[in-house]
């Protein structure tokens, strides 16, 4: 047993609800995201106007810096008021799938790669929000297409993260594009690339405009490295190797 698996085995026993049912899940974040972007879509129609559309390029290039910020960020250095990203992804999440162990195993694997449905929420609320506030300095319209964008980038980041740590024998694992994007993100589980490479999942934009960009055929994937028996679930700042704290 390597120790991705003796680490997924105390996921599982010490982190992973007993009730959590992983479809259950995937489908509440898909069916309330794809809920907002479709309500903020009948808003937008109502008012529909072609000059409204410019904002949907410029979301979508504010979605991927803010992506690739966050990631960068907080998800891999400790925030004290953000610690949670770390823990949950640092810590855990690139223990649960590393650069040679990437794909889940079961329904209830899903637990471990998709965000928590408060993030979900938290997301979705400040998406409304900032619609809301845009309302009163742009068209109705322009406010609603917004909302609409900025929810259908989070839905894509979900859907592709997914995407990445899905069975070989998954096609949905090899659509076109999709196996390009799956390298990237599996050179970023690797003990080298997650502090150094390829931060964007949706579309590695930034990562290209940054220098972080790793097309994953140079960077040398190692197996695993220490023990998943000295991570700390609770407190896993303690039991990090030095050089991935």
């Amino acid at each position: 047993m390597t120790s991705t698996q003796r680490f997924r085995e105390r996921y599982r026993r010490e982190i992973l609800p007993s009730r959590y049912s992983g479809l259950a899940h995937a489908l509440g974040v898909f069916v309330v995201g794809l809920g907002v972007v479709l309500i903020a879509l009948v808003l937008a129609s109502r008012q529909w106007r072609a000059v409204d559309f410019w904002i949907v390029p410029i979301t979508l290039l504010i979605a991927n810096l803010v992506e690739y910020t966050a990631h960068r960020g907080p998800m891999h250095h400790r925030v004290t008021v953000l610690s949670a990203l770390f823990v949950r992804h640092t810590c855990r999440h690139h223990r649960y799938f590393r650069a040679d162990e990437m794909h889940f195993e079961s329904t209830r694997d899903f637990h471990a790669v998709l965000f928590p449905p408060v993030l979900l929420l938290f997301f979705g609320g400040t998406a409304v929000l900032l619609g809301l506030i845009a309302a009163l300095f742009l068209s109705r319209s322009a406010a609603a297409l917004f909302v609409a964008t900025s929810m259908s980038y989070y839905l894509c980041y979900e859907v592709l993260h997914f995407l990445y740590h899905v069975p070989p024998d998954w096609r949905a694992g090899r659509l076109p594009g999709v196996v390009w994007l799956a390298r990237l993100h599996r050179t970023h589980h690797s003990h080298h690339g997650m502090r150094a490479h390829n931060y964007n999942l949706v579309f590695p934009l930034c990562d290209w405009i940054l220098g972080t960009l790793e097309n994953g055929k140079t960077v040398r994937l190692p197996g695993n490295r220490g023990s998943a028996e000295s991570l700390t679930l609770a407190h896993p700042d303690k039991s990090l190797p030095e050089s991935q704290r």
